[in-house]
């Protein structure tokens, strides 16, 4: 009986927050991507800024990892520290203050002169990121019908691929012709713009207060075997991808010879393919089954990394960073859409808040374990066979946990 209330409770809210305008529903989802797209851009932005900010700050290419995994760190620590506190509040007042901490960490990032300063503003930006990115996926799920709700992921989850494809190649024409400083101030500016868009379109989102916090506790989810399954098998796809991503733009130049001009070129290629191949991968896992998809992403990602990273490449090396970029976001989307059936509808958005948390927590790590094992030998990146290897191992470990997931969640089904 309890529970058949708490459901008509979570339905009145729905109808509560929702409002009967597709075109407010419309402009809630693209608040929230936006909101996601400052933060996936000030992420996003540091790691190809690598051998920018080696040059300009004297720090090793080999430490460029701390600054993306310090930011990753710091944000799974503030979205597990807040996620009890952010559903008291009107989420449009967090999606602000959240955003404008942001914007102002961004541009203390410009002012940095070494490598502690810059980790330092980093860590800051972190710590604002990780809440920002829970409160506009609550955002989403508060002001989406279900039978609209997987549109309004993928639009949201999109900025992330959109910050390959244009932000990233901006962010590194604009270290090129203004310094490396540069994109750091417009992140900051785009973040103030969208501040002012929330202000003003996004409507007050009160209705969740109505809910008893106690029995919608988030934290009663780490309670369940099948939650921490679910998280080791994305955490999993996630670290073993992290390893590579934030040394990958210096490993092509310093160690493939491959022009500064042309990163931006690579960038746009990769988002581009990547978007397609997300596409693609929607419609192979409703067809061909999730356990396939992911086998076969691994394979590819195996292959990918051995001729790119253990060996003299074969493929040309805009092909390699492509298939890299694109085959890794499928595997992550695959295991993300077996993960969207483990919590239930009335627990939903707690359980995506934790899931950014442990997220933030693999992809941070990874980033700084892969500094701890990288060399700077000669103006080239030294142990990155050893990277390579520990990628390959966890590819291949990987599809475990994802079929542990699977049978757990038959079981529940029973």
């Amino acid at each position: 009986m309890r529970v058949n209330t708490m459901m008509l409770d979570k339905n009145n809210v729905a109808k509560k927050t929702h409002n009967n305008s597709s075109v407010m529903d419309f402009n809630v989802v693209w608040l929230a991507a936006l909101i996601q797209l400052v933060s996936a851009l000030d992420f996003m932005m540091i790691m190809p800024l690598g051998p920018d900010l080696s040059r300009a700050l004297n720090i090793s290419p080999a430490y460029i990892g701390y600054l993306g995994g310090g930011y990753a760190l710091a944000a799974a620590l503030s979205s597990l520290l807040c996620a009890r506190y952010l559903d008291r509040f009107d989420r449009k007042h967090v999606a602000l203050i959240t955003l404008f901490g942001i914007t102002l960490s961004t541009w203390a990032c410009a002012l940095a002169w070494d490598m502690e300063s810059l980790l330092f503003t980093r860590l800051l930006a972190g710590m604002f990121a990780g809440p920002a990115t829970s409160i506009a996926l609550a955002i989403v799920v508060d002001a989406t019908p279900i039978d609209q709700r997987g549109r309004a992921m993928a639009i949201v989850m999109g900025a992330f691929s959109l910050s390959a494809i244009a932000g990233v190649p901006l962010g590194l024409e604009l270290a090129m012709l203004k310094g490396w400083s540069a994109p750091f101030y417009v992140v900051g500016g785009l973040g103030v713009s969208v501040c002012i868009a929330a202000y003003i379109r996004l409507p007050a989102m009160t209705a969740h207060l109505g809910l008893n916090q106690k029995a919608f506790s988030s934290m009663e989810m780490l309670k369940r075997p099948v939650a921490w399954n679910a998280f080791m098998a994305i955490g999993l796809a996630i670290f073993s991808t992290f390893l590579m991503v934030p040394n990958i733009a210096a490993y092509f130049q310093f160690n493939l010879d491959v022009p500064r001009g042309d990163m931006s070129y690579y960038y746009v290629m990769g988002g581009i393919f990547t978007l397609i191949a997300m596409q693609l991968g929607g419609f192979f896992i409703d067809r061909f089954g999730a356990m396939r998809v992911t086998v076969l992403m691994g394979i590819l990602t195996i292959v990918i990394v051995w001729d790119g990273f253990l060996r003299a490449p074969w493929l040309p090396t805009i092909v390699i960073f492509t298939l890299f970029m694109a085959v890794t976001s499928t595997r992550t989307i695959t295991v993300a859409a077996v993960n969207s059936q483990v919590a239930a509808p009335w627990e939903r958005a707690g359980f995506m808040s934790l899931q950014n948390v442990f997220q933030h927590i693999f992809s941070g790590s990874a980033a700084v374990v892969s500094s701890m094992i990288l060399t700077n030998v000669d103006d080239h990146l030294g142990n990155m066979t050893t990277l390579a290897w520990l990628t390959i191992g966890l590819t291949v470990i990987q599809p475990v946990f994802l079929y542990q997931l699977l049978k757990r969640l038959c079981l529940v089904a029973k």
